[in-house]
């Protein structure tokens, strides 16, 4: 009610505010769905980006690793059984290698006793130290085969490092010696080659393992930190890294700020690496973007409106005039001829609608008289339709010198399928009896539903006794075949009473009561039974 208050009191006012209206809805409505798909896809866009990013890194990291292996088996194969019982020689294999020195912090050699029997770095005890500490040689002699320590705090350069292990066989396969390198987290050709690939000004590249330790990290002291299932980010247990999942996914981070988390299993060494693209920055560029298209398309909202003001004053003229024009013929008495309906125009073509209204009018008093006459359920025509059709079917009977059939019928026991089986199958039962009865009789036969479950056939042309008989007989056989409900099948019968008047045809009430009293005289001796009646 209040909106009708606020809107013009006029038409032409209330159709310049709607189309305003709509068009500065349409263009505020096309904007928002076109910037909310830009963002989606930037968001797309930005995740993919990144989980392409970190596929490249890990494979980097993956290569690395399986190459510094590679250089520990091949060292492994070149020890020979002199150098294994022989420490000088031993150490100067290691320290002459050419690519040992670039690829590992310190590599060593320990016997099964756990004895250094060589040293890359005699003089560094970053390797020596942790793996001594950790036990990563009965590891490696348990497993028989090359082990990835976890990642460790060096005591005296204060870096993360790991160790890879790798046995020494005799001729025999017996594990004689166990080389252990280790690797900086930090080289430039290992996760700091990695780290310069941080997404922007803030964001970063982070590493885990599976168990949840920190690998790799930004600030350095979370290195080696274990933070398990309790990671900090608002993450579903389907899209979270410790379980195997890979991808990117919009999170919010501790300070409740939107980021791109983004994960990559690294299949090798079963560590994890992730990147976090702060979303102030990720979506910077369509934020600027949003505002800059909110201020156009409210500019082009208001323009548009404007547009489609003036668009109205001019295309409403022809509506102005045609107002005129009725309120002369309403208050003035002017002719109806004023409206000239042959114009080409809105005026002739309103006029011509109200013509078309009046005849449209007039067809819709018919099909609601027709409506009244007919029943809904069966389709049939009611009591009204017969009581208004049979005075006609009767006198057209008498000037053909025709004889007459008035057939009563209804259905045993519908009392008893309503009260068992319900309602609604007492409906279905009552559409399909008036669809078998239409199926039996002849195409000049009316059938009529005329009260109830009682009905009413009216038989033109049909004077024989015998006739009548069989036409009841063929409607009672198709009447007995199986009803098939949702309650399951039924078996229904009908009592049949007709009145057979040959020429001249007797009074409808006459044939009318005759029919009835036949309907119950075959209901009295059993019922699923016809009863014919000769009334002249």
């Amino acid at each position: 009610m209040q909106l009708i208050k606020i809107l013009p009191r006029t038409l032409k006012g209330r159709l310049i505010a709607t189309v305003i209206s709509l068009v500065a809805l349409a263009c505020l409505v096309t904007t928002a769905i076109a910037l909310e798909i830009a963002y989606q896809e930037m968001q797309q866009s930005t995740g993919r980006q990144q989980y392409a990013l970190l596929t490249s890194a890990a494979l980097h990291l993956e290569s690395e690793l399986d190459a510094k292996r590679a250089l520990l088996e091949t060292i492994a194969e070149e020890i020979s059984a002199q150098q294994i019982q022989d420490p000088l020689s031993l150490q100067k294999l290691l320290s002459q290698h050419p690519r040992l020195a670039t690829a590992f912090l310190d590599v060593i050699a320990l016997n099964g006793s756990g004895q250094i029997t060589g040293d890359l770095k005699e003089t560094s005890d970053v390797v020596r130290s942790q793996f001594t500490e950790k036990n990563y040689l009965e590891a490696t002699l348990q497993k028989q085969r090359g082990i990835l320590s976890e990642p460790i705090i060096s005591s005296s350069t204060g870096r993360a490092i790991v160790l890879i292990t790798h046995p020494v066989r005799d001729s025999k396969g017996k594990i004689v010696l166990v080389l252990a390198g280790g690797i900086d987290m930090e080289d430039p050709d290992f996760f700091g080659h990695i780290a310069r690939l941080r997404p922007n000004a803030t964001g970063y590249i982070f590493a885990l393992t599976r168990k949840g330790m920190i690998l790799n990290h930004p600030n350095r002291q979370l290195l080696a930190r274990n933070i398990g299932n309790q990671y900090p980010l608002d993450i579903d247990r389907k899209k979270h890294p410790f379980y195997g999942w890979e991808g990117w996914t919009l999170a919010e981070d501790d300070t409740e700020k939107s980021t791109i988390l983004t994960f990559k299993q690294v299949r090798g060494p079963q560590w994890i690496l992730g990147s976090s693209f702060p979303g102030e920055e990720a979506f910077a560029g369509i934020e600027k973007a949003r505002r800059y298209a909110w201020a156009c398309a409210l500019a082009v909202a208001l323009l548009a409106g404007l547009i489609g003001w003036a668009m109205m004053i001019v295309l409403l003229k022809p509506l102005r005039t045609l107002r005129r024009h009725v309120i002369a013929v309403e208050r003035n008495g002017a002719d109806i001829e004023v409206l000239d309906i042959s114009r080409k125009d809105e005026i002739g073509a309103l006029g011509r609608a109200f013509h078309s209204l009046s005849v449209k009018r007039l067809e819709a008093e018919k099909k609601l008289e027709r409506i009244s006459q007919t029943d809904v359920l069966t389709g049939l025509g009611n009591r009204r339709q017969f009581t208004q059709q049979v005075d006609a079917i009767v006198e057209r009977a008498g000037l053909c010198c025709q004889g007459l059939s008035v057939i009563f019928l209804d259905v045993d026991k519908f009392k008893e399928i309503n009260d068992v089986y319900g309602h609604a199958t007492g409906d279905m039962v009552l559409a399909e009896f008036a669809r078998r009865l239409l199926s039996a009789v002849r195409p000049t036969d009316r059938v009529y539903r005329y009260a109830g479950d009682e009905f009413v056939i009216v038989s033109e042309g049909m004077s024989s006794t015998e006739r009548a008989r069989q036409f009841a007989m063929r409607i009672l056989e198709r009447i007995r075949e199986p009803f098939e409900s949702n309650q399951g099948t039924l078996h229904v019968t009908t009592s049949i009473g007709v009145a057979v008047a040959r020429f001249p045809i007797p009074p409808v009430d006459f044939m009318m009561q005759s029919a009835d009293a036949a309907l119950y005289k075959t209901k009295r001796s059993g019922r699923d039974a016809c009863t014919i009646e000769l009334v002249n």
